[in-house]
């Protein structure tokens, strides 16, 4: 599909999605969350089942400001058809003309329309905005950045960007993950010039800080104060928002990964390294791993974790069999292979322990190198087995006082 069509078909798309909004989030767990069961104080009826539930504790979430983050990003999946249309759009262009496309679509940030609907979320006083499904389609497929640049390109408050907002506080309460920890950081930073033009509208004239003479406010404009008001509370909405979704950032990866002991190990392979002489990489392959561990929000980051922890784990022992090898005036090829084959036939290794090596070798090729992407329990397993392998292995070496530099 040529650029000029795809375009032109996603505007009358969003032009529908304008008058009539699609999005919504659907609840799929089958059990009662910890929000719910808050939220629910009476005695739940016959029939009245966790989905039912759902719903209703939804509605009066809404109406709060800043709204809860559910801590649990599973429980609701966001669905929208005419957000899988502009996906399909999408992904008939070439890759390279995708930027484009998205930009375009952002370019004229339509305003809101009026609804007939009744009550219809997201919405603003009454009015509807495709700009609510267009931030989910920016966020949800990777432009999270052309959205927030779009926003500071805009001049005055509008019902379309507060209905957008509103949405975004969606978003970020139900599937807070879909925004990566960097992202929750930077977001209300992202947001500060939409804020200002914002509350520019509030206020005509006030009195300098200190006392003294009334300021007037060149910037007013005359029908934009109340738009400015919802668009200034509902980012500051977001900023609280983006705190507790940190603090479960934070909390998910000290509960998934810390083990006292794996991370005692972790130290004392580093310490290790150090003491042995091996090359500073090493350790800062290592700490790469560690930091995309920890601050991954996707399966890629975690593939890319793994491609680190496999790197570490091989050159671990091509390096500690390169430096066996010139203390015993023995060449050895500078391969995987053929160094654990040097190790076994020095007896560095036992016979188990090399079938146990190039196990690990061949699970971490498989997992970190061949897919496109990788699981968190997959990383989680194969980070701890390394770093209790390379605590294992160093020891050993210290035991026989191997160095590697001199």
């Amino acid at each position: 599909m040529e650029l000029a069509e795809a375009f032109q078909n996603a505007l009358y798309i969003l032009e529908e999605e304008r008058v009539r909004p699609t999005p919504s989030y659907r609840y799929v767990a089958k059990e009662w969350s910890r929000e719910m069961l808050l939220e629910e104080c009476t005695l739940k009826p016959q029939g009245y089942t966790p989905s039912v539930a759902a719903a209703t504790t939804l509605t009066r979430m809404r109406a709060k400001r800043p709204r809860e983050v559910w801590e649990n990003p599973k429980l609701f999946v966001f669905e929208s058809v005419n957000f899988n249309l502009l996906l399909t759009i999408m992904n008939q262009l070439p890759a390279e003309n995708r930027p484009a496309f998205v930009a375009g679509l952002l370019k004229p940030m339509l305003d809101a329309a009026p609804t007939n609907n009744g009550y219809i979320f997201p919405c603003w006083r009454g009015k509807t905005s495709s700009l609510a499904l267009l931030a989910e389609f920016c966020i949800r497929n990777g432009y999270v950045q052309a959205l927030l640049d779009a926003t500071l390109k805009l001049k005055m408050p509008s019902t379309g960007v507060a209905v957008m907002l509103i949405e975004i506080e969606e978003m970020i309460s139900l599937n807070f993950n879909i925004l990566s920890r960097a992202q929750i950081d930077n977001l209300p930073k992202a947001l500060a010039h939409l804020r200002e033009i914002a509350e520019q509208q509030t206020w005509t004239a006030k009195q300098a800080s200190g006392g003294g003479r009334m300021v007037n406010n060149p910037h007013y404009r005359q029908g934009f104060s109340n738009v400015g008001e919802e668009i200034v509370k509902a980012i500051d909405a977001i900023a609280q928002q983006c705190n507790q979704a940190r603090y479960f950032y934070v909390k998910g990866v000290l509960e998934q990964t810390t083990n006292l002991e794996v991370e005692s190990d972790k130290t004392k392979v580093v310490g290790f390294l150090d003491s042995l002489g091996f090359d500073p990489l090493l350790t800062a392959s290592l700490a790469k791993a560690e930091d995309l561990y920890r601050a991954s929000s996707d399966a890629f980051d975690l593939k890319s974790c793994l491609g680190h922890i496999r790197s570490f784990y091989e050159h671990l022992n091509i390096d500690a069999g390169q430096a066996i090898a010139n203390n015993l005036k023995t060449p050895v090829v500078d391969e995987w292979d053929p160094t654990l084959t040097f190790l076994k036939n020095q007896s560095f290794l036992s016979l188990q322990q090399d079938k146990f090596a190039r196990g690990l070798y061949t699970l971490l090729s498989d997992e970190g190198v061949h897919p496109l992407i990788a699981e968190r329990e997959f990383a989680r397993l194969l980070r701890n087995v390394v770093i209790e392998y390379g605590l294992m292995f160093l020891t050993m070496l210290q035991k026989k006082g191997v160095t590697i530099k001199a």
